[in-house]
């Protein structure tokens, strides 16, 4: 496809996935997240929400174009990022391989984050789509990959996610936007605690959302984050990861049932991914732990 010319762009697909056939793909009431490799291409795109594209790979004489702007070439460093902001038409080619996460956030939830957390009308995003180096944003493309690529399918729990999602969005707002201090919320109160504990333990084989814990003890899900690292350290998905990765442990010390099947129960998508994790948090399989 040749590059557009000055005065146009060429045909625009609209889709609320962060472009077409991006790897492998996963989806929350809160937006979606792709990750994968991809050959030499370019894309052509109205973006209907904020799109945030991390490159794990550095690249050379990227060409891209946001709206009724000139076509622009840069280059940049592995971890740098780019970042459209909703309703942009954006052109994109690039000349070699690259690896990348993509996330794309509802503007119309990402404006509802923003009016109950930060007390603003609407979420501001003030970018470009011009390369930058975001240690946050790289952070957060890093434990996307990390999880997709621990699964051989495209799997992940919904509360990792919508947290993941919620990191994004609050940082996209606060750092790109106007946002204003938050709220001071302290930590969770411990019969918030519990109850946000119990209902995790009832699911831990269909799991949870983010905005159903939120929704137990009446506050958004960004808020909700920050009262439970408050209280306990964590995040809710790294605490509900543990809850299950315990669940696991007691199954399979403490009786035949096969580890495929000991998997599924608490919640994991397969045996390879119960594996994959208790070796990354444990240092162990769970076939060294039968042993």
């Amino acid at each position: 496809m040749s590059a557009p010319e000055p005065g146009g762009m060429p045909h625009v697909a609209t889709a609320d996935v962060p472009v077409p056939n991006w790897g492998r793909l996963v989806r929350s009431e809160f937006g979606s997240a792709a990750w994968n490799l991809r050959d030499a291409d370019e894309i052509s795109q109205a973006i209907p929400h904020h799109l945030v594209l991390l490159s794990f790979k550095p690249f050379t004489n990227r060409e891209s174009r946001l709206g009724g702007t000139r076509i622009r070439s840069a280059s940049a460093a592995s971890g740098a990022c780019e970042i459209v902001p909703a309703g942009a038409d954006y052109w994109a080619r690039w000349h070699d391989s690259k690896e990348v996460a993509a996330f794309s956030l509802s503007r119309d939830w990402l404006d509802r984050v923003a009016q109950s957390d930060l007390d603003l009308p609407a979420a501001t995003v003030n970018a470009d789509a011009l390369p930058i180096v975001d240690r946050r944003v790289a952070l957060i493309g890093g434990m996307l990959r990390d999880e997709l690529r621990s699964s051989k399918t495209a799997t992940m729990a919904s509360l990792e996610l919508d947290s993941l999602l919620n990191l994004l969005g609050i940082h996209l707002i606060k750092h790109y936007g106007a946002a204003r201090p938050q709220k001071d919320l302290g930590g969770l109160s411990d019969r918030q605690l519990r109850q946000v504990r119990d209902y995790m333990v009832a699911h831990l084989t269909d799991g949870v959302k983010l905005e159903d814990l939120a929704g137990l003890v009446g506050l958004s899900s960004s808020q909700l984050m920050r009262s439970f690292r408050r209280c306990t350290g964590t995040s809710p998905h790294q605490y509900f990861t543990r809850l299950r990765l315990d669940h696991a442990r007691t199954l399979i010390v403490g009786g035949p049932l096969p580890l495929a099947d000991v998997a599924l129960i608490c919640g994991f998508s397969s045996q390879s991914h119960l594996t994959a994790i208790m070796r990354r948090e444990d240092g162990l399989t769970p076939g060294a732990l039968r042993a």
